[in-house]
């Protein structure tokens, strides 16, 4: 990859992180489900355009990155929200990471995946944190509420894909 590729590719995952902690701080400001600690995940957004349009690493380290800079922008760096945001953003990513490569699923289908694994995450994260399994009793709630933010998510993320794809091709 030529040295301006590379600094062009990023500049544009610098854009993308940016864009996800603002979607991820907005999104917790603003509750639209009326469910304790239930947000549409639009920040996965940004997660699902990077890995169709870089890479599963790249889908990483910015997902990694948003939850760590968001909990140290938030003041809730290493509080029970970090470890549950943490846990539930690795496991959807892992999942949609894997589900991708399968070349099943499209953009809503990976999400929603992504969407019920990042609720697994996080009760997985709950269990450990609180040390008990009585929140497994919320997952319930957490994997019906999953399915149509995962497919919301999915379809907004494949409509910016498809407009990337021609801005790209206009500029290149």
């Amino acid at each position: 990859m030529m040295h301006s590729a590379k600094l062009r590719k990023m500049t544009l995952l610098a854009n993308f992180l940016a864009i996800a902690i603002v979607l991820n701080i907005i999104e917790s400001a603003i509750p639209i489900i009326p469910v304790p600690g239930a947000k549409l995940g639009f920040a996965n957004i940004v997660t699902l355009i990077i890995l169709y349009v870089y890479s599963f690493k790249d889908s990483v380290i910015i997902t990694l990155l948003r939850v760590l800079l968001v909990a140290i922008l938030s003041g809730k760096l290493l509080g029970v929200t970090f470890y549950m945001s943490l846990s539930g953003a690795v496991f959807a990513t892992l999942a949609m990471g894997f589900f991708k490569q399968l070349n099943y699923f499209g953009f809503v289908g990976v999400s929603t995946i992504g969407s019920v694994f990042h609720a697994i995450g996080q009760i997985a994260a709950g269990i450990f944190v609180i040390g008990s399994t009585a929140v497994i009793a919320y997952l319930p709630i957490m994997l019906f509420l999953s399915i149509p933010a995962g497919a919301l998510t999915g379809i907004i993320a494949q409509r910016f894909y498809t407009i990337w794809r021609s801005w790209h091709n206009e500029i290149s």
